[in-house]
């Protein structure tokens, strides 16, 4: 898996990938806010030139996002940005509440959960074609 850029973020670590994937990362402890989200989405569209990206996102340890920034990232805003969303779960407790996320907030784009970094990759490239 190649890795074309890093770029770090308070909140978050992004990497851009092959096939148009783009990794968020939330780091150690941090508490993810609609400001962080926006932060993270104005990177990215900067970085792609507004084109959608395919979202590879994973939590480290006590990280979480807010409520309102849960609302935000299954807005419209956030589907301007996204085509596809490939959630990476942890344990159990972390696995809940991106259920919650998918069901509460329901999201318009194709969300799904993945135990692991190679499930979730795989996936999003099949869902290539959704960006053009």
């Amino acid at each position: 898996m190649e890795t074309t850029r890093l770029i770090e973020l308070p909140t978050c670590t992004l990497t851009f990938m092959e096939g148009d994937v783009v990794h968020a990362h939330f780091k150690d402890g941090m508490v993810g806010t609609v400001d962080a989200l926006r932060e993270m989405f104005d990177a990215i569209s900067a970085e792609r030139n507004g084109r959608k990206a395919l979202l590879m996102v994973s939590f480290g340890e006590k990280a979480s996002l807010t409520n309102e920034a849960r609302a935000y990232a299954s807005g419209e805003e956030s589907s301007e940005h996204f085509a596809a969303d490939a959630i990476i779960v942890r344990d159990f407790g972390h696995q809940m509440s991106a259920n919650a996320f998918v069901r509460v907030n329901k999201p318009r784009r194709p969300i799904q959960l993945f135990p692991d970094r190679d499930t979730a990759m795989a996936w999003l490239l099949e869902q290539r074609h959704l960006i053009n």
